[in-house]
């Protein structure tokens, strides 16, 4: 089995990600989703939690993915994580964090792996359209470089394919190795994406 993936989020977001990252990939195993709606309280998202965690294989470990640091979602996945190894919350969820994790779950990466690959997709698929790089200055030295956060899992180079997330209709049979047309940027055409 895979890593468990909980989607956890303020009103009703998260049961609309894992539809949307669904619309993409097709139906995923090992997921649950809580939504945080008005009148409810941690207590109650904590029984929702281990409701889910009831229903999904967590022999591997659970990555709780939920909209923002500090939010009640947040405060209590963080209060079930914190004692079990092979537990993590990460907060920020959004839709090519959702939808890469899912699919490098696919390629059974380590716990680290799979945490480092969603920050980083996370990262990476928040971007202005119009806006130009802000340079930034030189930081100030450091008395110790903090270690490294393990680097994502190696894939087999067709998951973010020319930096446009993948979808079911450039995947025909699940097949992640096609390769598309591109344009003057070597980038898919965007006809070629949901």
């Amino acid at each position: 089995m895979t890593i468990a993936i909980v989607i956890g989020t303020h009103g009703w977001a998260a049961e609309q990600l894992l539809k949307t990252a669904e619309m993409l990939l097709g139906e995923q195993e090992n997921v649950g989703w809580i939504d945080f709606v008005p009148g409810e309280n941690a207590e109650t998202l904590i029984e929702k939690y281990n409701a889910q965690l009831a229903k999904l294989d967590t022999t591997k470990g659970v990555l709780f993915l939920v909209d923002t640091w500090g939010g009640s979602p947040f405060n209590a996945a963080s209060r079930i994580v914190v004692d079990k190894e092979h537990y993590e919350v990460i907060a920020g969820v959004n839709i090519p964090m959702l939808v890469e994790t899912l699919m490098a779950r696919d390629d059974d990466p380590s716990f680290d792996e799979l945490v480092a690959l969603a920050v980083e997709t996370g990262r990476e698929g928040v971007k202005a359209l119009k806006a130009k790089p802000v340079e930034k200055a030189a930081p100030a030295p450091a008395a110790a470089a903090p270690k490294a956060a393990p680097t994502p899992a190696k894939t087999n180079g067709a998951k973010r394919l020319h930096g446009y997330w993948p979808c079911a209709y450039r995947r025909p049979s699940d097949s992640r190795s096609g390769r598309h047309p591109l344009d003057q940027r070597n980038q898919c055409l965007p006809y070629y994406c949901c």
